[in-house]
């Protein structure tokens, strides 16, 4: 058993007193679940950036894989799980800075264009604006969730590394 860490190791491991990773890591996950899930209606949606619905994909299954690595940590503390904490929470923060550019660069070229100048106007609007504000508002949210993914995983890597440098 020589990849465990006593029990000394791991309350040195701690940022601060206040600062728990367990619950870090569950809002990880939830957050990385809620990307999953608004990566679907985007995926119908979205007709600037057609493929646009593969970054929450993919930034959602890394996110949620960080938080796992980092709740498994918590749970059995080993050097190998704390390298696997580490390094899947800093590909996890350059995924989410990376959405966090293209989300912003989505939201800031919405088109000025009428979607809807050829197609005539009923008592509801027009169907065009109502889908385009519906696509805004899930990158928006996407936004959101990415700026608290991207807190989170600064914070988780930080843990991480200070304890794979005090070990």
């Amino acid at each position: 058993m020589e990849g465990l860490m006593s029990a000394d190791a791991v309350r040195k491991q701690h940022i601060f007193s206040y600062f728990d990773t367990e619950a870090a890591a569950v809002v990880t996950i939830i957050l990385g679940l809620f990307q999953l899930l608004l990566a679907v209606p985007l995926a119908y949606t979205d007709q600037s950036l057609p493929y646009l619905f593969i970054l929450p994909l993919v930034s959602g299954i890394v996110i949620v894989a960080g938080g796992s690595f980092t709740m498994a940590n918590k749970r059995n503390p080993s050097r190998l799980l704390l390298q696997g904490s580490a390094c899947s929470n800093g590909v996890g923060l350059l995924s989410a800075l990376l959405a966090f550019c293209l989300y912003c660069f989505h939201l800031s070229s919405v088109n000025s264009k009428d979607p809807c100048s050829s197609v005539p106007r009923d008592e509801h609007g027009c169907p065009g604006n109502v889908l385009l504000a519906y696509c805004w508002s899930v990158t928006l949210l996407l936004l959101l969730y990415n700026i608290g993914a991207i807190l989170l995983h600064c914070l988780i890597s930080v843990y991480a590394l200070k304890a794979l440098k005090t070990d």
